[in-house]
């Protein structure tokens, strides 16, 4: 069995690319910090990125949302004045009236993922990290933000003081998360935003407390190469957080909860430095810019031995 930790538009690349090669057990363990009530119903961003991308829906340009979806939607609200700032597609907004409606009947969040798994025509297991509100939250100069309106809202141009995870001290792991990582023989942790797409789901303390006592390969793709990040704010959060932009600030990062890291062959003079502190480092083209090299470089991540 394989348990993959997963979010962000970073992981879906590598996602999609697993899902092609691999026909054991999967388990996808879903970050849930960036999930948000808008518009009157509930929005789970990482969850419906797993869903649309592993059921051939997604946009994969943008790396969101639905391909070839319409915006009535907002359209019609931005006539009437009401709020349109998150990009929610026609299409995409019924993926979330069918969650929304399922959980004010009573299901939870695990329970409905599987259901919409199931509706999508997925063969492996999305999980989402906790069926408790997490909310990744971002600490300006000035005020607090949820995420959503850092990143979507304001075009992520705040100065960033810190990133804080509300409600994550109490939040506990969904059903069959700790299974998944107790019985996993490989866990893959994917290259998304280390502080806003994996921080949620490994911050979780019995996910992290798992994570530290099972003696398995735990690998780690790096979303750095040559000190920047491949795409979005991970820098600027990393820096918030006091950890260089580098693949030894990710390393810094993960250190508690990996044994292995993939990093780009830009970056191979890191190797020796990595392995300094007991861990063990991979050279590979990190960028998955087709779906050839989604597929290259998870038959690569699969080839690493026990």
């Amino acid at each position: 069995m394989i348990t993959i930790i997963t979010g962000g538009t970073g992981s879906i690349r590598l996602l999609r690319g697993l899902n092609s090669i691999i026909e054991e057990e999967v388990n996808i363990i879903v970050n849930v910090g960036d999930n948000i009530n808008l518009f009157g119903v509930y929005i789970c961003p990482d969850i419906d990125t797993t869903l649309y991308g592993l059921s051939n829906k997604l946009d994969i340009k943008r790396g969101w949302g639905i391909k070839d979806d319409t915006f009535n939607f907002l359209e019609s609200r931005r006539e009437i004045s009401e709020e349109s700032w998150f990009q929610v597609g026609d299409k995409d907004l019924a993926t979330h009236v069918r969650r929304t409606n399922l959980m004010e009947n009573g299901l939870n969040l695990t329970e409905v993922t599987d259901i919409l798994s199931k509706e999508f025509g997925i063969k492996h297991r999305i999980i989402p990290a906790s069926n408790d509100r997490i909310e990744t939250t971002i600490i300006t100069d000035n005020r607090e933000m949820h995420l959503q309106e850092f990143w979507v809202k304001n075009k992520g141009k705040p100065e960033i003081s810190d990133v804080i995870y509300n409600g994550i001290d109490n939040a506990k792991p969904a059903q069959n998360v700790i299974k998944s990582i107790e019985e996993a023989d490989k866990i893959i942790i994917s290259p998304g935003n280390p502080i806003s797409s994996i921080g949620p789901t490994i911050y979780i303390k019995q996910i992290r407390d798992a994570l530290q006592r099972t003696n398995t390969k735990k690998i780690v793709i790096s979303p750095i190469m040559n000190n920047k990040p491949i795409s979005g704010p991970a820098g600027r959060m990393m820096k918030a957080k006091g950890y260089e932009v580098s693949v030894m600030g990710v390393v810094e990062y993960y250190k508690d909860v990996m044994t292995d890291i993939v990093i780009d062959r830009i970056d191979k003079e890191s190797i020796s430095e990595i392995e300094k502190i007991g861990k063990v480092a991979h050279v590979s083209d990190i960028i998955m810019n087709d779906r050839l090299k989604e597929i290259q470089l998870a038959e690569e991540v699969m080839k690493i031995s026990e």
